[in-house]
């Protein structure tokens, strides 16, 4: 209400017991939302890793003994964690349209996309933003490499057929993870408590999933940034952006460089000093050069914004 309809003496009780409601009607599907979420997710991979450690005890099979088993049984050893990854991410896509019906069967929809019809297809946004991400990573791994900060373990890059496959993976899974935080959490909380708030909620949703609490201080503020970051993307570009730069990112950082330990990556890289700028052999995410690029980021979208 208005200043002047409260000195005109509008009654504002009826205004207020509505607020009173619709906040709580929000905090109520939040909670709903985050707790079918941890449910659904760490239910899959439970299940799925009791189904596949049973399986494996049954024929015998463990990391020691698996060279010796039938090579579809090492395949299956294999892939098993992919298969469980993949599985997981399936089912919090179904879960997210579900949640995204019942946030608009509650009161006020979801933010309209409808505007992302005149912009550029989602195939484009998304290879768009996944060549962002690539560029990013290679622009933090030259500044590493420049003052010997960083080392390639081996001149020739190595192709393998199992690069496709976990890039597939990594894909749907990243999709999942946007669909849920961008999708059910922003858009949800932006209709109903604002933009600054859905960023906040969202970021946070993103920072449990991404596993922002498992590592040192330097990289929870890099996953935390790095969420706030893809939600402006999102606000601006859409869904497909946010997932074409998570995965551009995480495509160069962890399966053409190598950082994580990716076994299947074509290059591999290690720190050799300056571990806090360069995040050394855990990644960019652990160093302060991230932090730069994704204030710089940030920065850069809402000054866009205004």
């Amino acid at each position: 209400m208005s200043r002047s309809k409260r000195a005109a003496g509008g009654d504002t009780a009826p205004v207020s017991r509505e607020s009173v409601k619709w906040y709580r009607q929000t905090g109520w599907l939040l909670a709903v939302s985050l707790v079918c979420c941890t449910i659904v997710t760490v239910g899959v991979r439970l299940a799925l890793g009791a189904a596949f450690t049973g399986l494996f005890r049954a024929w015998g099979v463990d990391a020691a003994t698996v060279t010796r088993a039938p090579t579809w049984a090492q395949l299956v050893y294999r892939w098993h964690g992919s298969a469980v990854t993949l599985a997981s991410a399936i089912a919090l896509i179904g879960l997210s349209m579900w949640l995204r019906g019942l946030w608009t069967g509650s009161g006020a929809l979801p933010l309209s996309r409808s505007e992302e019809e005149n912009r550029r297809s989602t195939t484009g946004q998304c290879a768009l933003f996944a060549l962002i991400g690539l560029a990013a990573a290679a622009l933090v791994l030259a500044v590493s490499i420049l003052p010997d900060s960083i080392r390639a373990e081996r001149a020739a890059p190595r192709l393998t057929w199992t690069l496709p496959v976990m890039l597939v993976v990594a894909f749907i899974s990243t999709l999942a993870e946007e669909l849920f935080t961008k999708r059910v959490l922003y858009d949800g909380i932006a209709s109903r408590w604002g933009t600054l708030w859905a960023t906040l909620v969202s970021a946070a949703g993103f920072f449990l999933m991404a596993g922002g609490y498992a590592g040192n201080v330097l990289s929870a503020v890099n996953v935390a940034l790095l969420g706030s970051l893809c939600c402006l993307v999102y606000a601006r570009n859409g869904l497909w952006a946010s997932v074409g730069l998570r995965f551009g990112w995480t495509a160069a950082t962890v399966f053409l460089m190598g950082f994580g330990g990716g076994e299947a990556s074509v290059w591999r890289f290690y720190g050799v000093s300056e571990g806090l700028l360069t995040g050394g052999d855990a990644g960019p995410v652990y160093g302060l050069y991230m932090t730069i690029l994704l204030i710089v980021g940030i920065v850069r979208l809402a000054w866009k914004k205004k």
